[in-house]
């Protein structure tokens, strides 16, 4: 049978985690991290489709998407602090976030991000590049931006 010592320890160790800070509450740093991370994973899937890898694509999109919607709910909460707004996440990311709903700012968002991982890969100067050039330049900025490694 259970000792009076161990059901005390029980009962306090319940009353910690019910009366404690929950152990998955982020900081408004990290909230901020999540908006980089969905910059980032979108630029990245971006170049994962232009480099014809579908399973990257897919992946990175689901992840930037996810990172994306917590980070527009903090947002949306107050969570996250100016400071680590300016610090952590990218102007032309946060100038994007506007619209009636998270899924159209994600859009708003994807896009941007999109043309930022792009711009060099359909034409290098004034040249548009072929569809060969264009994925192996995009399968280069894949590489060099360590995408393989988001969301993993």
């Amino acid at each position: 049978m259970h000792t009076m010592k161990t059901k005390i320890f029980l009962l306090s160790f319940v009353f910690g985690l019910i009366s404690g800070k929950p152990v998955f509450a982020e900081s408004s740093s990290e909230y901020a991290q999540m908006g980089m991370a969905a910059w980032s994973a979108f630029k990245c899937s971006a170049l994962a489709e232009k480099s014809n890898n579908p399973q990257d694509q897919e992946r990175l999109f689901k992840y930037g998407y996810a990172q994306g919607l917590k980070f527009i709910d903090a947002i949306r909460s107050e969570k996250v602090k100016r400071e680590d707004l300016s610090t952590g996440v990218p102007m032309m990311m946060l100038l994007l976030l506007q619209g009636p709903t998270p899924d159209f700012m994600l859009g708003r968002v994807f896009e941007g991000a999109l043309d930022s991982a792009t711009n060099d890969v359909f034409k290098t100067g004034d040249q548009f590049n072929s569809d060969e050039m264009q994925e192996i330049i995009a399968k280069n900025k894949f590489w060099k931006q360590n995408c393989q490694l988001i969301g993993k």
